[in-house]
């Protein structure tokens, strides 16, 4: 099991190149309610047609992350050989079974609040 502080975060956040797709689909995510989101809707925010697009972006950002984090990449569901780099950004939710939702880390949220990094407005 991975345990990625927020401050590990932060510098990985502040060390990477996210590109404005990404950055997007990132925003949309910590929007999102309860953080959880799934590829579609990834997909929607940055004019993809179907999933697949947002799922190669998200996982190519997910990489980046847990690469700059050391994390430990949780293996694919669906192809069992493969590492499913988006699991260095959230978890899949366990209360939805009608679609494969991602909820996000409260770390990795915690260091995009601490970072501002959507310039966030406290109440």
């Amino acid at each position: 099991m991975n345990t990625i502080t927020a401050e590990e975060y932060k510098k990985a956040l502040k060390e990477i190149k996210i590109t404005n797709k990404q950055m997007l689909m990132l925003k949309a995510h910590y929007e999102a309610l309860n953080k959880s989101i799934t590829f579609q809707e990834l997909a929607k925010v940055v004019g993809y047609d179907d999933y697949t697009g947002a799922n190669a972006q998200y996982g190519a950002l997910g990489h980046l992350l847990g690469d700059a984090v050391n994390f430990t990449f949780q293996k694919s569901q669906i192809r069992k050989e493969d590492d499913f780099y988006s699991s260095a950004i959230g978890m899949p939710n366990p209360y939805i079974t009608d679609s494969f939702n991602l909820v996000m880390y409260h770390e990795l949220a915690t260091a995009i609040e601490q970072l501002n990094l959507f310039n966030i407005k406290k109440d």
